[in-house]
């Protein structure tokens, strides 16, 4: 009987050993998994941090005014009466689809590779054609609509496809617009 007893004793001691490792090795288990969730955490709100820049330094969107697909045609001309020069503009629509007010300027036109002289190149407010801008303000998600002019010398007055080269104060990289001139 003694045997016996000490048989169990035994088992009982090795029961309480076990049970004791497997708690330490499951709290070791579980000291490990909160940090990733930490970690995991962490990246979310990382994430969630560069996708609200990149939405913020998003580039305005330019359309045509009446909706076509595409460059953004211009078709309106004009001889100037100033001097030996051709005045050429489209419709266009633009988007700031930021939060925040941007500044757009365009900077240069960009025909087959090539940056093409231009005099200069304006924003008109469509509803109002005689408020002239070489830079607009468009407030945070909010649009407007313009005529964009570009004048030329006579003898060097676009003709084709090209881009037009801008800047927006919410982003450190340009960017281009497709453009068709007739």
């Amino acid at each position: 009987m003694a045997t016996i007893g000490l048989v169990i004793a035994g088992l009982a001691f090795l029961v309480s050993i076990l049970l004791t490792y497997f708690n330490l090795s499951g709290a070791k288990r579980n000291e490990r998994h909160v940090p990733r969730t930490r970690l995991n955490k962490n990246a979310k709100a990382t994430k969630r941090e560069a996708e609200q820049r990149l939405k913020e330094q998003a580039a305005p969107l330019f359309f045509n005014f009446d909706g076509t697909p595409g460059p953004i045609l211009v078709t309106g001309s004009q001889h100037s009466s100033q001097g030996p020069f051709m005045y050429l503009w489209g419709l266009v629509t633009v988007v700031n689809l930021t939060q925040v007010p941007m500044k757009i300027t365009p900077l240069r036109l960009l025909m087959a590779g090539e940056e093409w002289p231009v005099q200069s190149i304006s924003f008109h407010l469509k509803s109002n054609t005689k408020d002239r801008s070489d830079r607009i303000s468009l407030r945070g998600n909010d649009k407007e609509d313009y005529e964009l002019h570009f004048r030329f010398s006579d003898n060097k007055c676009a003709t084709a496809e090209g881009e037009l080269w801008l800047a927006s104060d919410n982003r450190a990289e340009q960017f281009s617009v497709p453009v068709r001139f007739p």
